[in-house]
């Protein structure tokens, strides 16, 4: 047996030594409505008689103090008296006498039995018998007993069996209560083994929810990352276009600054042939001022070699500006 069966087991097992059986009256005994009298006789009124009731094989001996003390606890346990009849005799023709067990109870939880009383009360005298029940205790008015207990009729408040003792075999009867409180404990612990199963099942359960409902979160998120890793995927060739189309341009930028770079080199190298022209047609219009206007002569060759460079010099201007407006 494991260790954590002995925790609950222990307990169980010293329970089982520490039942107790509670005095009670035999189930033959009849209720009567009587009432002490004295320390040794009851009255009673049955069937238009007057009834004294004594407790067989009790006598008393007491003080005046002690019979009052023993009268205040008769009328405190007596509030419901039951006999077993031993012996009636008629007194006359309305009283009777009866030698009886007496049995008084004040709220029906156990039975005092009035024999016992010399138990309690050292001014009564009677015979009081004890038996040996190992492992047993008994709860009486009269004082709780274990192991020893006096003889008469208890109560087996597990099995709520009514036995005399000595008659019954009280090693059996503690045996079958030992059982009992474990067969008990058994139940108990397999219906607190069922609830916890059923726990367990609803725990199980709620965590199987937690997983779907998990794992379907995994999956939108696995989906959301396929998306996000294509939208990159699309931005990264996006860029990678950009940036192959940059390159191109800035191959293209370089090669027309290189070009433009040409053109004003021409141009530069124009406006220096257009200002040596310009500087010739300077120096032939003087010449052509201090000569002579009489004499017809012919236009001056040099003229329509100046007049040809101009227009070739203008044409390359228009040409330039128009490439730069192109740009």
């Amino acid at each position: 047996m494991s260790i954590a069966k002995w925790i609950w087991l222990t307990p169980l097992l010293l329970a089982a030594y520490a039942l107790a059986y509670v005095s009670w009256i035999p189930p033959h005994a009849v209720l009567v409505q009587a009432h002490p009298m004295n320390p040794t006789h009851f009255t009673a009124y049955v069937n238009n008689t007057t009834v004294y009731i004594t407790q067989a094989g009790l006598s008393f001996h007491g003080s005046p103090a002690e019979e009052q003390a023993v009268m205040q606890y008769l009328y405190s346990q007596c509030r419901y008296v039951a006999v077993d009849v031993l012996d009636a005799a008629q007194i006359s023709q309305s009283e009777q006498l009866w030698t009886a067990d007496v049995y008084c109870t004040a709220d029906g939880s156990m039975w005092l039995w009035l024999r016992w009383l010399p138990l309690r009360f050292t001014a009564y005298s009677g015979y009081v018998e004890y038996v040996n029940a190992t492992n047993a205790t008994a709860v009486t008015p009269a004082g709780t007993f274990a192991n020893h207990i006096p003889a008469g009729w208890y109560l087996d408040p597990l099995t709520k069996a009514v036995f005399r003792v000595p008659e019954a075999n009280i090693t059996l009867l503690t045996y079958i209560d030992r059982l009992s409180a474990q067969l008990k404990a058994f139940k108990a612990e397999l219906n607190k083994s069922k609830a916890d199963v059923s726990q367990t099942a609803l725990l199980i359960t709620k965590l199987e929810a937690q997983l779907t409902a998990l794992e379907t979160q995994r999956r939108a998120l696995e989906e959301a990352l396929r998306q996000r890793e294509s939208e990159a995927a699309a931005l990264q060739a996006n860029l990678r276009a950009a940036q192959a189309e940059n390159e191109r341009l800035r191959s293209q930028l370089a090669q027309l600054k290189a070009e433009n770079d040409q053109l004003k080199a021409k141009l530069s190298s124009m406006n220096q042939a257009l200002a040596g022209l310009n500087d010739q047609l300077t120096s032939l219009k003087a010449q052509l001022a201090v000569q002579p206007s009489g004499g017809e002569e012919g236009i001056d060759p040099l003229m329509y070699v100046l007049f040809a460079a101009l227009a070739g010099v203008v044409i390359a201007f228009v040409i330039y500006r128009k490439k730069k407006a192109e740009e």
